[in-house]
């Protein structure tokens, strides 16, 4: 896994989440991968998911551009998400902050 998305991940265990890995859900196009994680702050077991989305002007491969955050599985390109940040913003952006700003929205 790309270290800027596991630099994420570890932004929001030390602010009230656990990784329970891979949602259970069918791949599709327009994402790589969505993670699943559970609050353990309350409100206990408030569940949040990690889409990484694929760059759409990248036809030929599947290239993680940016990952969109959500209380809710996405179910297709144009849900709306509580939060996104771009790999490359992830190295710039205070992440306990953006973390902060999540959790008073889903929790």
């Amino acid at each position: 896994m790309d270290a800027r998305i596991e630099k994420l991940i570890v932004a929001f265990q030390q602010n009230g989440w656990s990784l329970l890995g891979p949602a259970d859900v069918q791949s599709d196009w327009w994402f790589l991968d969505m993670l699943h994680l559970k609050s353990k702050w309350r409100p206990v077991d408030t569940d949040l998911y990690l889409t990484l989305l694929i760059d759409p002007q990248i036809s030929d491969r599947k290239v993680v551009w940016c990952i969109g955050i959500s209380s809710g599985i996405p179910d297709n390109r144009h849900f709306s998400f509580v939060g996104q940040v771009t790999l490359n913003d992830i190295k710039r952006t205070d992440l306990s902050s953006l973390v902060g700003r999540i959790n008073k929205i889903v929790l």
